[in-house]
């Protein structure tokens, strides 16, 4: 193992050499992946970064790394100064990887410091912010919140965590787990449960260390105590507990001077508790030992009200501390519930920011798609009428090669071509009210002359340019029809003829022709009945759209 660290240190100098000149960045990233394989060597490569000339990103990455390498080579944490950088910088709800560890860091500290409160805080806090809930940190924030639960006498959430550890954990991990949730099972009186669990986990014991198995005598020892009475077989199980390591040792030994105590044996009694004032670490074995001494020694004093006084301060001591534990566990849960109330609440909140972007985004989609529908009909619509125009065209152009044919025999079908100028006619139209101009004019024909407004030579370029793209064929017709009477159109004829084929009034083909009055236009139009028979004359003032 010496050798391997003293490897891992090696390399990871070498490449916190090699990154010198890329920022403290790269080497903490560095270090944060050799931090589970090798905390000595992360230790060792920390000691060369300087605190002071990381940036806040730097320093709660480098908090973490300290706190994490120190807790796992067993280095005593005596202070939550360093990793509050690592928590003052993740101060918010948002999950990542690293928030979780500041947080789990945090809770680690205190733990060592013994503060069950603060790290539960910690560790709920710590687990909420996990990304990815199959880490095995994620995992250790339920082992340790059961720890602290146990500590503090709440069995129900010591079960739940410790149930929680257990569902997400493999191997040892589930057998952990299955301790804690044994000893939960004791708190809560429910020994046979805790006694199915024990004596299960005892049976592999090839799978056990030897604390664990130190663990399960000492459990099961309680449980033949407090529960099954059989003193004997209890006192054999705290005595392969002292044996096989010195932990739980005074309260082992606190057990058997309660079973001393029971068969009327002063003398070992006193020794037991003797033995385990001096030898138990915690506060609350060392008081109740001592107690139990005190008892003993005043049974020899016969002086009752001593004795009574004496009862009565423990009544006192232990309704204060049921007051006392009481208000922890109160401050414990709100805190908890609190702190997940606002978690909730902003989940709510960014859930129903995601689901208005999401349909806003849809609502847009659905309007482009829409859009995109309408315009795909429209162009579809308007291909369909140019075929439909280009067919009649074609119909009346082997219809003329007919006339001419039979010219000579003086025959002329007039109807059929009749009905295609219509057909020709109607197609335009329809085309020409998809125009912009269409509109525009029509609610200028709704005005009086005087308030029409002057039009501007490009405006009038533009709409002829409108009136000879919706109506071609139209146009082609017409030429050829005043070619057969042996005259001509000329283009601001044709313009004519066709705005008032429309409907328009008269003040809005002065102005779209650029004509000095009305009486222009009205001698223009009495000019141009001159130039197309009369059927062609009736059949275009009755296709009007406006009339």
């Amino acid at each position: 193992m010496k050798l391997r660290a003293i490897l891992y240190t090696l390399l990871l100098a070498t490449l916190c050499m090699g990154c010198g000149g890329h920022g403290h960045m790269r080497q903490l990233e560095r270090l944060e992946a050799q931090l589970d394989t090798a905390p000595e060597a992360v230790r060792l490569a920390l000691d060369s970064i300087p605190f002071a000339s990381l940036g806040d990103e730097e320093r709660a990455l480098y908090a973490i790394l300290r706190t994490q390498a120190d807790y796992k080579c067993y280095v005593p944490l005596t202070t939550d100064t360093l990793i509050r950088h690592a928590t003052d910088y993740y101060n918010r709800n948002k999950k990542s990887y690293r928030a979780a560890m500041a947080w789990y860091s945090l809770g680690c500290v205190y733990t060592e410091l013994k503060d069950d409160e603060e790290a539960i805080q910690a560790y709920l806090r710590s687990k909420t912010l996990f990304p990815d809930t199959t880490v095995n940190y994620h995992r250790l924030c339920y082992q340790n919140l059961g720890e602290h639960y146990l500590n503090k006498n709440m069995a129900n959430e010591a079960l739940a965590a410790y149930t929680a550890y257990h569902n997400a954990s493999a191997g040892i991990g589930r057998m952990y787990a299955m301790l804690g949730m044994a000893q939960s099972y004791i708190l809560n009186e429910d020994f046979a449960e805790a006694n199915k669990i024990l004596q299960h986990l005892l049976s592999c014991q090839n799978l056990l260390d030897t604390v664990s198995r130190r663990n399960i005598l000492f459990e099961l020892g309680k449980i033949e105590f407090q529960h099954h009475k059989n003193y004997k077989k209890a006192e054999t199980y705290f005595d392969e507990a002292i044996e096989l390591a010195d932990s739980q040792v005074g309260a082992s030994y606190w057990f058997k001077g309660n079973i001393a105590e029971l068969r009327s044996d002063r003398e070992r009694a006193i020794h037991y508790y003797t033995t385990a004032a001096e030898l138990g670490d915690e506060l609350h074995l060392q008081f109740h030992s001592t107690r139990s001494l005190i008892y003993l020694q005043l049974d020899t004093c016969m002086h009752p009200t001593i004795y009574k006084n004496l009862q009565r301060l423990e009544a006192l001591y232990d309704s204060i501390h049921a007051v006392e534990s009481q208000s922890e566990i109160n401050k414990i849960h709100f805190h908890h519930k609190l702190e997940l109330h606002q978690y909730q609440m902003q989940e709510k909140f960014r859930r129903y920011i995601y689901w208005t972007i999401f349909a806003v985004v849809c609502l847009v989609a659905i309007i482009v798609i829409g859009a995109l529908a309408v315009n795909q009909r429209r162009k579809k619509h308007y291909l369909r009428l140019q075929q439909e125009l280009q067919r009649n065209q074609a119909r009346i152009y082997k219809m003329y090669e007919s006339i001419e044919a039979k010219r000579d025999n003086g025959t002329l079908e007039r109807a059929p071509m009749l009905a295609l100028y219509r057909a020709n006619l109607t197609a335009s139209v329809t085309l020409w009210s998809k125009e912009e101009w269409a509109s525009r004019l029509r609610k200028l024909s709704e005005q009086r002359s005087k308030d029409i407004p002057p039009f501007t030579i490009l405006e009038r370029e533009q709409l002829a340019e409108a009136l000879e793209r919706c109506f071609v064929t139209v146009i082609t017709n017409l030429r050829d029809e005043a070619a057969k009477q042996k005259s001509r159109l000329s283009t601001e004829d044709i313009h004519l003829f066709l705005l008032l084929s429309l409907g328009y009034s008269i003040g809005v083909i002065r102005e779209c022709l650029a004509a000095s009055s009305d009486d222009v236009v009205r001698k223009r139009r009495v000019r141009l009945s001159g130039k197309l028979p009369e059927d062609i004359l009736h059949l275009l003032s009755r296709q009007s759209p406006n009339r």
